[in-house]
């Protein structure tokens, strides 16, 4: 069997990685299980007027909004007899694919890469390229 991380964020990239891991387990008869993983950036907060209840209102519309970012795919996957299970994390999006990936015992992560081009790659640095840079196992990226 193989694991899975799949980092979704609900751009055309991601559910193209999605269709990707779903074509793939049924060309192939792949049993697989796969890790649903939706990373949400933490708000800056900035000022003086900031208490903890309002922080802690931030977070919590920052899991549902992961939560919600996850209904869609997990729904594909259960559809196409995919198992799986969904994850919501907060952050930078990099480090948290790479923690999910070693804390779930993953042996691959798929994810999309919106193609923003190499002047813009350079420019902006990119999600993917310090995915790649920061998880140990193989990273599989669909555009």
């Amino acid at each position: 069997m193989r694991k899975i991380l799949l980092a979704f964020d609900g751009s055309d990239s991601s559910k193209r990685a999605l269709q990707y891991v779903i074509d793939f387990a049924r060309m192939h008869a792949a049993t697989l299980e796969v890790h649903l993983l939706n990373v949400q950036h933490e708000p800056a907060i900035y000022g003086e007027y900031v208490d903890d209840e309002m922080i802690g209102n931030m977070r919590q519309s920052l899991t549902v909004a992961a939560n919600e970012a996850l209904e869609w795919p997990a729904d594909q996957l259960q559809t196409a007899g995919i198992a799986h299970e969904k994850h919501t994390a907060s952050g930078n999006v990099a480090e948290q694919v790479s923690l999910a990936a070693k804390h779930l015992q993953c042996d691959t992560v798929v994810m999309g890469t919106r193609g923003l081009g190499s002047f813009a790659g350079m420019l902006l640095g990119s999600v993917a390229t310090r995915v790649i840079h920061e998880v140990a196992v193989p990273v599989l990226l669909v555009k």
